[in-house]
């Protein structure tokens, strides 16, 4: 513990930092708390993999319904070209019947009119359904292509769950021996302290605490190692005396003094 003296509005700091039960077993807890955080980055790093080949999969999914919508349609407006085709063809049939039967030229100019009228849009819809059965054509082809390119996604998803389902199997033991220990290092820490490093070292991946710096050998300036923002010397005068908790105003972090200048002034 560092030898201190209060005099009047200043104080002085001589020896090795000031470090209590509280702030020491916040330490010891950091520690585990860390590893904790690195198996949770490297989980989550695994699940966004799970979850991005999902995306995918499911993205070609979509491809897929809406180019069957759209084989579907097409196939039904050829179907019904066809019907109207065919059906125009008896009108032409009997048609070329009645020209037989024609009794006058009038009669006859006005059947074959008609059955020539049939014949053209005849052609017509021969026309769009012979295009119709390209592009149904082409999009059956490219149905084809985006069934492969997911079938890849879909193998690139069952690894990627393997793979995490292989990570949760081979650190669950590990996990659990650093759960124990967060629990014995745990205890005896208050809990509204206890709570407060929990909260902000889930906001900063495992990091609730960290040391206050000196960043200039000659002058009594300081910084959250955290943050690199301004330490006040209230603070760093707490940290050097008290065995409570002094929190970064910017990033949240509990602060504590890994060693102590030879010099300390206000």
């Amino acid at each position: 513990m560092a030898a201190t003296r209060v005099q009047g509005k200043g104080f002085a700091v001589v020896g090795e930092s000031f470090m209590g039960h509280m702030l020491e077993a916040l330490k010891r807890l950091q520690i585990v708390e860390t590893q904790l955080a690195e198996y949770r980055r490297q989980r989550e790093e695994k699940e966004r993999r799970v979850h991005t080949q999902q995306r995918q999969v499911a993205r070609f999914d979509d491809q897929i319904r809406e180019h069957e919508k759209s084989v579907r349609e097409k196939q039904m407006r050829i179907d019904a070209l066809q019907l109207d085709i065919a059906s125009r063809e008896d009108s032409v049939a009997r048609h070329r019947q009645g020209l037989n039967k024609a009794k006058t030229n009038k009669e006859y100019a006005a059947i074959l009119t008609a059955m020539n009228t049939e014949k053209a849009d005849n052609t017509k819809l021969e026309n769009e359904t012979l295009q119709l059965m390209d592009e149904l054509q082409i999009l059956r082809n490219r149905s084809k292509e985006v069934e492969e390119e997911r079938n890849k996604f879909v193998e690139q998803w069952d690894r990627a769950k393997e793979t995490l389902a292989a990570f949760d199997a081979q650190s669950k033991g590990k996990i659990d021996g650093l759960m124990q220990q967060r629990q014995s290092c745990a205890e005896g820490i208050p809990p509204t302290a206890l709570d407060l490093f929990s909260r902000v070292a889930h906001h900063h991946d495992g990091i609730g605490m960290v040391p206050v710096v000196k960043t200039h050998p000659k002058r009594d300036e300081y910084m959250c190692s955290g943050c690199n923002m301004k330490v006040t010397l209230d603070v760093v005068a707490g940290l050097h005396t008290k065995d409570d908790i002094q929190a970064c105003k910017v990033c949240g972090r509990i602060l504590y003094m890994d060693t102590a200048p030879a010099r300390l002034k206000t």
